[in-house]
């Protein structure tokens, strides 16, 4: 029996355990600004918001990992394990610098308006004050928007292509961009009030959060099996037709989606994008898990 898996597990676990620590520390010196996170977790009244912020660290974190372990084999695992630590530190600079820019963006786009509790609407006020589990759930879409942008990286450079990777790092993070605004305008209402930073943040709605999240989960999974197929020398940025297959996974959801919303207002009329903006969780849920499975049988057929 070969128990060399079970030493580099355990290597990698205590490794992995010291990157959470440094996360939480991180968090609660951070980006916390003063608000315990340890009453957000283990106090009387533990806070699921500032728990699914935490997540989509831990989750990005633990992403970033697989990629490296699973990669191209080397002769041992101490040049995966060195890449592993360098990485986690740099990671977790990257989410807290990302997690600091979106607050600071977030004040700038609401200015001085308050929320529906009255709040002015900040990232911190949102998570531990609001308990709104809709501003820890967008939070996670962009922490794995960032982390799914890292994994293209050749982190060992084995492949000698890393300055390719550089490209395709920086097209994961404009598609991301593009998913999260594309949501907005295509799921809840072109030229509504209800974009998807009024529903995250201004009217606390999980529903268009999870709708959000099984776009974006599915649409980064498309898009790294399809860079997985390029041939040496193509990326993000010089294969169009990387994009016209992306785009055209976004219109198929999207009209199965409507195809769905015919069928529900002939038999319950039930129009899918007002229960998305009046706060409908249950079919929140439902939205991004049938998004994720659209788009991972598409994954199924094209990668």
């Amino acid at each position: 029996m070969n128990w060399a898996p079970f030493v580099s597990f355990a290597v990698y676990s205590a490794v992995g355990i010291a990157a959470l620590l440094i996360w939480w520390v991180v968090y609660d010196l951070v980006l916390s600004r003063g608000l315990p996170l340890r009453d957000a977790i283990f106090g009387r009244r533990p806070n699921p918001a500032v728990a699914l912020d935490v997540l989509g660290g831990m989750l990005a974190m633990g992403i970033l990992v697989y990629a490296i372990i699973s990669g191209p084999q080397v002769d041992s695992f101490w040049p995966d394990l060195e890449a592993v630590g360098l990485s986690l530190i740099v990671v977790i600079a990257l989410l807290a610098l990302l997690r600091l820019a979106a607050a600071g963006l977030l004040r700038l786009w609401f200015g001085n308006r308050r929320d529906a509790q009255g709040d002015r609407v900040t990232f911190n006020n949102e998570l531990f004050r609001q308990r709104n589990t809709a501003t820890g759930i967008f939070s996670m879409v962009l922490y794995l928007i960032l982390v799914a942008g890292l994994v293209e990286q050749d982190f060992l450079d084995l492949s000698g292509h890393r300055a390719i990777a550089h490209w395709n790092i920086l097209g994961v993070w404009l598609l991301g961009a593009g998913v999260i605004l594309a949501h907005s305008l295509l799921y809840l209402g072109i030229g509504s009030r209800h974009h998807i930073l009024h529903e995250c943040f201004h009217d606390n709605n999980p529903a268009a959060a999870f709708s959000l999240l099984g776009l974006g989960g599915g649409m980064l999974a498309l898009n790294h099996g399809l860079i997985g197929s390029l041939r040496p020398g193509e990326h993000m940025f010089n294969t169009p037709e990387l994009w016209y297959y992306l785009a055209g996974a976004l219109v198929f959801v999207l009209v199965a989606r409507y195809v769905l919303q015919g069928i529900l207002v002939v038999l319950f009329g039930v129009r899918l994008r007002l229960e998305l903006v009046r706060d409908n969780v249950a079919w929140g849920i439902l939205d991004g898990g049938l998004i994720f499975t659209l788009l991972l049988m598409l994954i199924a057929l094209i990668v």
